[in-house]
C-alpha cells in the first residue's frame, strides 16, 4: 500500500484495475479470451489480469486488450499509460460489455497518430462493433513513444453515455505536469440494437498494442 493509500482504494483497484481479456485485431473480436485461454497460444502477451499488459517480441501483432470496468449507471474514470516505439500505432479508448460476458457489445478507440488504423477496415471488423474516432493533431501523432491518459465517463438521460478524452502534460507535449487537455467528447447512444435491452452493461478500459507497447491503468 502506497503512503496516503487508503484499504478501500486498494481493495476497489485490485478489483477493477485490471485487463481481464484479449484478442488480435484481425479475428472477431466479440470473442475476446480470459488470461487461461488467451495465453496458451499468444505467449508474446504478458501482464493480463493485472494492471499493466505488454506485448513483447519483434513477431507479435495488433492486439485489443478489455479492462474490467463498472456498471454504465455509475460515473467513473481512468488514466491510462501508453508507452510505445516511435514507428508503433497504438489506440486507447473503451468498451461496452454484458456484465455476464466478456463479448464486446461496442467499443471506440482514438489511435496515437489521430487518424483511422488501416489495418481494421482491411480486415472487415470496423463498424457495428467498432467505431474510430480521428483528432485533429498538430503535429501528425497525439503522441510519439509515452502519454498519459484520461477518460471520463458518464450517463446521460436513459439512452446516452458521455465519453471524454484527456491527455495528461508530461515531457513529451507541451501540457505543464499536473495538467490535462480535452482531446475529445463523444456521445454513445444506448439504443442501438446491439445495446438496447441489455439491463446490465459494463463500460471499461480498451486498448490496442503492438511489438513491446504497454498499456497501465491508474486510478484518476
Amino acid at each position: 500500500r502506497s503512503p496516503g493509500e487508503s484499504w478501500r482504494d486498494l481493495v476497489r483497484d485490485s478489483v477493477t484495475l485490471r485487463w481481464i481479456a484479449a484478442g488480435p485485431y484481425h479475428e472477431q473480436l466479440w470473442r475476446f479470451a480470459s488470461r487461461e485461454r488467451f495465453s496458451s497460444t499468444h505467449e508474446e502477451l504478458t501482464g493480463l489480469g493485472g494492471p499493466s499488459v505488454t506485448i513483447e517480441g519483434p513477431n507479435s501483432r495488433d492486439t485489443y486488450v478489455l479492462g474490467l470496468g463498472l456498471p454504465i449507471r455509475n460515473a467513473q474514470s481512468w488514466r491510462l499509460e501508453m508507452v510505445k516505439d516511435g514507428h508503433v500505432i497504438d489506440g486507447v479508448g473503451f468498451a461496452i460489455r454484458a456484465a455476464d460476458s466478456l463479448q464486446v457489445l461496442h467499443a471506440c478507440v482514438w489511435n496515437s497518430d489521430g487518424e483511422l488504423f488501416d489495418g481494421s477496415e482491411a480486415a472487415g471488423i470496423d463498424g457495428h462493433w467498432l467505431t474510430q474516432y480521428t483528432l485533429n493533431v498538430a503535429d501528425d501523432e497525439v503522441y510519439d513513444t509515452i502519454a498519459k491518459f484520461e477518460i471520463r465517463v458518464r450517463k446521460e438521460a436513459d439512452s446516452a453515455l458521455r465519453v471524454e478524452l484527456w491527455l495528461r502534460g508530461n515531457e513529451e507535449n507541451d501540457l505543464p505536469p499536473g495538467t490535462a487537455h480535452k482531446l475529445d467528447s463523444r456521445l454513445i447512444d444506448l439504443t442501438q440494437p446491439q445495446l438496447a435491452r441489455r439491463p446490465n452493461l459494463i463500460v471499461g478500459p480498451f486498448a490496442r498494442i503492438f511489438e513491446n507497447s504497454i498499456a497501465t491503468l491508474s486510478r484518476v
